[in-house]
């Protein structure tokens, strides 16, 4: 499988300093139009909630990379991304085989090598007509560091930026 690292091909692109999201950061601050962060997995989650939320009621047309890491991480909000399939194209689920997940038409899995750079980070890419937007952010921890998962540490990007997502989308599309 070609190497690559979603992070490098994107977090120098989006503009602006690197903000320190703390533990808990505001819908608004998550739901910026463009941002550079450091934070932990509750932010990440909520970040990525926003975006979802957009494909339950409006998916006609797009395509959804989304990059767990393991496939299992994905176990607690399946159900979600069951639904958000069937709204959208189609969903590629990116991680290291891990798990087995109920099955969609609408949904493929990527299986990475366990020294894929993409192992090492999260993304969300939405690529439709109107509404493009991605998040992505590199895991500064790794698995098996906290006691507590969700105390890892990411720095990433957000944006919804045509050419920025059109972009992340071709990269991982040559992945598919």
């Amino acid at each position: 499988m070609k190497k690559l690292s979603l992070y490098d091909e994107i977090f120098s692109e989006v503009e602006g300093d690197v903000k320190d999201l703390g533990k808990d950061a505001d819908e608004d601050v998550l739901d910026s139009f463009s941002l550079k962060f450091e934070t932990k997995i509750p932010n990440m989650e909520k970040m990525c909630y926003i975006m979802e939320k957009v494909l339950l009621s409006r998916g006609e047309g797009a395509t959804v990379y989304a990059g767990f890491q393991k496939v299992s991480r994905a176990e607690a909000i399946w159900d979600r991304y069951l639904d958000i399939a069937d709204n959208v194209d189609q969903v590629y689920i990116f991680g290291e085989n891990d798990a087995s997940l109920k099955e969609h038409p609408n949904i493929d899995f990527v299986y990475l090598p366990k020294n894929h750079p993409l192992v090492r980070e999260w993304f969300l890419v939405i690529n439709k007509n109107i509404g493009k937007s991605m998040m992505v952010a590199y895991d500064l921890d790794g698995f098996g560091t906290y006691e507590n998962e969700k105390e890892r540490n990411f720095k990433g990007a957000k944006t919804n930026n045509p050419e920025k997502v059109k972009k992340a989308a071709n990269l991982l599309e040559d992945l598919v």
